[in-house]
Order: C-alpha cells, then sequence, then structure tokens
C-alpha cells in the first residue's frame, strides 16, 4: 500500500468516526423538532416521528376514508395514507386548484402516514424547560408551543394526526 492510500483510509476512518459521533448525538437529542408551516401559523413535530420529506406526486383518493384523509400514495412499494394537515386541524381548507408540496412521512404507531402541510421550514433545537402546556380540548393533541425567534411553535404530536 503507497502513502497516499494509507492518508486515504486514515481520513476515511476519521470521517467515519465523525459521523458515528454526530448521528449518536443526533439520534439522542429528543429535543429536535421539524418546523412546517399550516394555515401561516409554524408548528413543530418531534423529528424521532419523523420518516422522511417528500415533494407531492400523485395522491390516489379512497372513497369512504375520513374526511381528512386525502387519499394514499406508494413510497418505494408500501402504501402510505397521506392526511391534510389544514382538515386534520380544523383549519381552512386550501383553496380549489392549490398545489400541494409537501408530505412529512410520519411514523404513527408503527405504521407511515404522510402529513400534507403548506411548507417545511428547518429542524429546530428547543429548549424542552420553555415549552408550555396547553389545557382544553383541541382537534388533535398538542404537546405545548414555545416561544421563539420567529414567534409562537405549536408542538404537535403526530400519533394525533392519523
Amino acid at each position: 500500500m503507497n502513502m497516499e492510500q494509507e492518508d486515504y483510509r486514515s481520513v476515511t476512518d476519521l470521517r467515519d468516526d465523525a459521523l458515528d459521533d454526530l448521528n449518536e448525538r443526533v439520534s439522542a437529542n429528543r429535543n429536535e423538532w421539524l418546523r412546517f408551516i399550516v394555515d401561516g401559523q409554524d408548528y413543530g413535530i418531534s423529528v424521532l416521528q419523523v420518516q422522511e420529506i417528500l415533494c407531492a406526486g400523485d395522491i390516489t383518493p379512497v372513497s369512504g376514508a375520513a374526511h381528512f384523509v386525502l387519499g394514499v400514495i406508494n413510497v418505494r412499494g408500501n402504501i402510505v395514507t397521506v392526511v391534510d394537515a389544514r382538515k386534520r386541524m380544523r383549519l381552512p381548507v386550501r383553496e380549489p386548484g392549490d398545489h400541494i408540496d409537501w408530505i412529512v412521512i410520519l411514523d404513527v404507531n408503527d405504521e407511515h402516514v404522510g402529513l400534507v402541510v403548506d411548507e417545511v421550514l428547518e429542524v429546530q433545537v428547543l429548549d424542552e424547560n420553555r415549552v408550555e402546556k396547553l389545557q382544553g380540548d383541541t382537534a388533535f393533541d398538542v404537546e405545548g408551543v414555545i416561544e421563539t425567534e420567529s414567534g409562537m411553535l405549536i408542538l404537535v404530536d403526530a400519533r394525533t394526526m392519523a
């Protein structure tokens, strides 16, 4: 093995070690939330409940489904139920012809559910000590709210979106 190959392997090993450390820190951080927008309001959902984010494609309607279910999509051979966040949260519905851009695939009780949102913003680390619990009845479970630099962020539980 020449010196160039040896240097490459040591750099690769260092990079792999750094990635392993980063993955451990990220997966151990329960305070990371995916920020998204629905009807002009910022919402957050735990990244532990997020499988992936897709650009919307064709959604096949399913007759007889709940009013907030838009239909199903095929994601790499798996059929995923797609829920409209606006309808699920009892917010104003989209205008006819509005384009659906974002589907957040959630892991809900070991099943995948797609949540249609208006826009996906970022993953944000939140201080759990600053989260305020809400009282009262809502159309979906709110884990709490937190004031961020960009305004109020409503934290929702993915299990109640399905």
